[in-house]
């Protein structure tokens, strides 16, 4: 087992550390410490997967919900992707700057997930008072469904960023050649 773990460490790159595993820890021990909720084991190894899952799926929030929110009320403005690429193959700063921003973007919707989870117990409070328990019976149909839709549009834009990736190297190949 040890050895098995030692293998995915080393496979885990510094930006799914800083994007994944800790806004993953951050968020689940805000919702312990601020809001009560418990989501830890006493099993290391379990807690490493939920602090990993759960920071995947606020980068994912961020990426998919967060980001082009921003981008629709012009709050951000992203380079396009093409100078993108060429920057970033001229300077390795760009990406870790790229990175970085990415950070800020998870993080964002780490503090963004805390207070809807916190809006979403308050609602949930009054509705369990007022006998309104549809939320309460259906929560899991509706946790698989969200996770599902936003995991589904994480494909889709990644797999749009690799094309581009791929037409942007086989477009600077021409180009050299």
């Amino acid at each position: 087992m040890e050895e098995i773990l030692a293998q995915i460490v080393e496979k885990i790159s510094s930006y799914n550390i800083v994007n994944n595993l800790y806004p993953g820890i951050l968020f689940v021990y805000v919702l312990k410490i601020m809001f009560g909720t418990n989501l830890l084991s006493n099993n290391w190894f379990e807690n490493l997967s939920i602090f990993y899952f759960v920071g995947m799926v606020l980068s994912r929030i961020g990426s998919i919900v967060i980001e082009p929110v921003m981008k629709k009320i012009k709050i951000i403005k992203y380079a396009p992707y093409q100078d993108y690429v060429e920057a970033s193959s001229i300077d390795p700063l760009v990406d870790t700057l790229s990175e970085t921003n990415n950070t800020y973007r998870t993080l964002l919707s780490t503090f963004i997930c805390a207070f809807v989870y916190k809006l979403g117990a308050s609602i949930n409070e009054v509705c369990l008072k007022n006998k309104i328990t549809f939320l309460q019976e259906n929560k899991d149909w509706i946790l698989l469904t969200v996770l599902i839709l936003l995991f589904v549009f994480s494909y889709v834009k990644q797999t749009s960023y690799v094309r581009k990736r791929v037409e942007s190297v086989l477009k600077r190949k021409n180009i050299d050649n």
